[in-house]
Order: C-alpha cells, then structure tokens, then sequence
C-alpha cells in the first residue's frame, strides 16, 4: 500500500470538485480524482484515499455554494 501526504489527497480532492463543477456527478468526480492519482503520483489510491478526497471535495463544494447564496443574499 502506497501511503498518500495530506497535501497529494487535498490535490486529488482540488481536482475531484473541479470536475464536480464541471459534470455534477460525484461519480465521475471520484474516476476523475483516481485518474489524477495515477497520473500526478503514479498511485491508485485505496478506498479510503480517494473516499477521504471526495469528501474534502464535498466539504469544499458546500463552502462554494453557502458564499454564492450569501453573496446573493439568499
């Protein structure tokens, strides 16, 4: 098992919300993550790797849209 520095899962979990953005589907937010692993670190990140990364992820799309709504005053 490969072991993953905080600072490699905060990027697959960068790279997984922006193709949350882009698709709105955690599904291929999480492919997209895995994909970025293999390619950037040359891992494929275990369950619990990449499951840590999509929520960070989600963590960081509920901060996008609680922003929007306040600067919309919503």
């Amino acid at each position: 098992m490969t072991y993953l520095t905080e600072n490699q899962v905060t990027a697959i979990a960068e790279t997984a919300l922006a193709s949350f953005e882009m698709s709105a589907s955690w599904k291929a937010a999480r492919a997209a993550g895995i994909e970025f692993a293999r390619d950037e670190f040359g891992v494929n990140p275990n369950g619990a790797q990449i499951a840590t990364a999509i929520s960070k992820a989600k963590i960081g799309w509920t901060a996008i849209t609680y922003a929007t709504k306040k600067e919309l005053g919503a």
